[in-house]
């Protein structure tokens, strides 16, 4: 429906002012600022816009709806300042404003419709046949302030009917509107001003936004503008509220605002509950709709279950001329299934469970007659499921090649359509991989189909379970749940690891945790009782450990002995030998020598200060002692010949002799130099 003249004067304000920022984007303008004015009866909404004018910069254009007629001293003054500025004066103007181009609603509703700018719908029911108001069911009803949300009673009925329709199967045209009850609660838009400020608080029960911003400040002067709502109903509850102004207080208080003062409250109503009573036949059913929480519920008794079974014997006569000989009911819900048979055939009837109205009547061959159809063509298959439907029986099959759902008719017996739903094995090799390998006597325990296009199957081996459900058409895996046993366990892993042989398997409740040993590497992996596997631990193994550690050491010692060898974070081994001591630190996996640590041992040193004295002093000594600081790495040595004491200090890290001493003879200068040296070597 268009816009009309008439409709622009009843449309709410804050949608022709939406309306005009529209209009503002379409020619390239961008919103930079809504004002709203108010001066006696009349009410001002500008809309400002800004845009980039390649040839003359920036451009400012200012729309503006007046309801009304004030002064034109205050319209003139409230519109001053902008570049351009258009005016739709909805009451009219008795006077020309300078630099003001002033429109008729003729001109908005004729752009409305030229830039596709729809009226709204509570709207277009003010212009539309009010069907239920004729009916004499629903009455007007004027509340004492504006709805904050929209609110159709003509929208309620058709979507309860729809609600009706889709959970009892009852047509909308079974339906007849009995009752609406709505209910509402009421929110506050409050005016205060202070000293310094002014504002628009928002009052919902006991919560209250002091000042209003953004979408809330819109929403307040929606409630401040507009007028007062009318509603269709058959009865109303407004909920009372409290005084609002005490809320704006106690919440300015918790600010400190001590000197803020109420203006003005405004009330409004937000729809909290609807309830739509409706006669469908001889029942009734009932339509809650609850808006705070979003929901819609509906409540309806079915007719009893032996009016139902003497309206399907009914059917049955009807259609095919004979006496039901058995008649049961096999399903209940919106709609009541029965099934029995007569001579010849099997029937099926369908009721509506609360209308009682037949929805369908299906008769065909007996099951044994469509039997024979199938299993001669397919030789050796086994039936896993029926069903039959209106227009036809499916037969699922268990055949060699994999699953078959076949399509007869249910009269003829003829093979209408057959699909084939895939092998349960190819796809549980997909799912399980290598493990359908490793499981030995695995079979099929059980396979069945769902809705004739989904296979759920089930297998069992040694040491396995599976079970699968697929989509038969594509093959696609909707669910696979695999459960494994220590055997295949085992067999997973050494699958991943060739090579390697286990050597310690623990199990708990998620899964087992399999330690496996190869030519160089110990291996530590965990297999889920679905049979994912996941490396938690790798290291060298130790005797691989021992012989990196010894072709290291044999660089500074030619006999070594390894004296300790433990896994840490990494390998950690400790050696002695003839010349040297020490520690290494190997890497856990890769085998590289992360630190080597080492000193020369007491032998060794006091051997190369023999050989010094020798070569330097042309002296053989006998060594007395040696002092060896192995925190420090450094070693005192005092050695006695024929011409005198040698003292020597060497790094045992290195085997450098870092400093040397000697003393001729024994005179009392040579005893007082002995003792200062016996203190500097023999280092504790």
């Amino acid at each position: 429906m268009s816009w009309e003249p008439s409709m622009i004067s009843l449309a709410p304000e804050d949608f022709i002012v939406e309306g005009l920022a529209e209009l503002l984007s379409k020619a390239g303008f961008k919103e930079t600022r809504r004002e709203y004015k108010r001066r006696g009866k009349a009410h001002l909404v500008i809309v400002t816009g800004e845009r980039e004018d390649p040839f003359q910069g920036k451009e400012t254009l200012a729309v503006a709806l007046l309801r009304g007629k004030p002064p034109e001293s205050w319209l003139h003054k409230a519109l001053r300042g902008e570049d351009k500025t258009f005016l739709v004066a909805l009451d009219g103007l008795e006077y020309n404003l300078e630099g003001v181009n002033v429109l008729s609603p003729d001109w908005l509703a004729e752009t409305f419709n030229r830039y596709a700018i729809e009226p709204p719908r509570t709207l277009l029911e003010k212009f539309l046949p009010r069907e239920y108001e004729e009916e004499g069911v629903l009455k007007e009803f004027i509340l004492d302030g504006p709805l904050v949300e929209p609110l159709s009673s003509k929208k309620l009925v058709d979507e309860a009917k729809n609600v009706i329709s889709y959970k009892y199967g009852v047509s909308r045209e079974e339906t007849r509107l009995k009752e609406l009850r709505l209910e509402f609660r009421p929110v506050y838009v409050v005016s205060w001003v202070r000293e310094s400020d002014s504002g628009k608080a928002f009052v919902d029960g006991e919560r209250v936004v002091l000042k209003t911003e953004g979408e809330l400040k819109g929403l307040a002067m929606k409630v401040l503008l507009e007028d007062v709502a009318t509603v269709l109903a058959t009865e109303i509850r407004l909920k009372e509220g409290e005084d609002p102004r005490k809320f704006v207080v106690e919440e300015a208080a918790k600010r400190e605002w001590l000197d803020l003062r109420v203006v003005h409250s405004r009330k409004a109503y937000v729809p909290e509950s609807a309830v739509a009573v409706f006669s469908m036949g001889p029942n009734e059913a009932t339509v809650v709709f609850d808006f705070k929480r979003g929901r819609v519920s509906a409540e309806a008794e079915p007719l009893s279950e032996e009016r139902l079974t003497e309206l399907a014997r009914d059917a049955v006569r009807a259609e095919i001329g004979e006496e039901p000989l058995s008649i049961e009911v096999v399903r209940r819900g919106r709609f009541t299934v029965m099934r029995g048979k007569t001579e010849r055939y099997l029937f099926e009837v369908e009721l509506n469970s609360y209308s009682g109205s037949l929805r369908r009547f299906h008769p065909a061959l007996t099951e044994e007659a469509m039997f024979g159809v199938v299993l001669s063509k397919y030789d050796g298959a086994r039936v896993i499921g029926v069903e039959r439907r209106s227009n036809a029986v499916f037969i699922d099959l268990l055949t060699e090649k994999g699953v078959l759902t076949v399509k007869l008719d249910q009269r003829t017996g003829n093979i209408l359509e057959t699909s084939n739903l895939g092998a349960p094995i190819e796809v549980l090799r997909r799912v399980a991989g290598d493990i359908v390998e490793v499981a030995k006597n695995l079979e099929l325990k059980t396979c069945h189909v769902i809705d004739h296009g989904i296979v759920k199957a089930e297998f069992e081996g040694e040491g396995f379970r599976a079970s699968i459900t697929y989509e038969g058409e594509t093959g696609r895996v909707l669910e696979g749940d695999l459960e494994i046993e220590k055997n295949i366990a085992v067999e997973v892993a050494l699958r991943k690891y060739r090579g390697f042989a286990p050597i310690f398997i623990e199990e708990s409740e998620e899964g087992f945790t399999v330690t496996l040993e190869g030519d160089r590497n110990v291996v530590k992996v965990f297999v889920s009782r679905s049979g994912e596997l996941m490396e938690l631990d790798r290291f060298l193994k130790k005797e691989v450990v021992e012989e990196i550690a010894l072709s290291k050491i044999r660089e500074v010692e030619p006999s070594p002995s390894i004296e300790g060898l433990k896994l840490s974070d990494h390998w950690e081994v400790e050696f002695t030998g003839v010349k040297a001591f020490g520690r290494l630190t190997i890497h856990r996996t890769s085998g590289e020598v992360l630190d080597f640590d080492y000193q020369y041992i007491e032998s060794t040193i006091a051997k190369s200060f023999e050989e010094f004295i020798r070569t330097t002093y042309g002296d053989s000594i006998e060594v007395e002692w040696v002092a060896h600081n192995i925190e420090e790495g450094y070693a005192g040595i005092k050695g006695i010949g024929r011409r005198g004491i040698y003292f020597g200090k060497y790094n045992t890290l290195t085997g450098e002799l870092i400093e040397h001493d000697f003393i001729p003879g024994s005179g009392i200068a040579s005893k007082i130099k002995l003792a200062q040296l016996e203190g500097k070597y023999a280092v504790k």
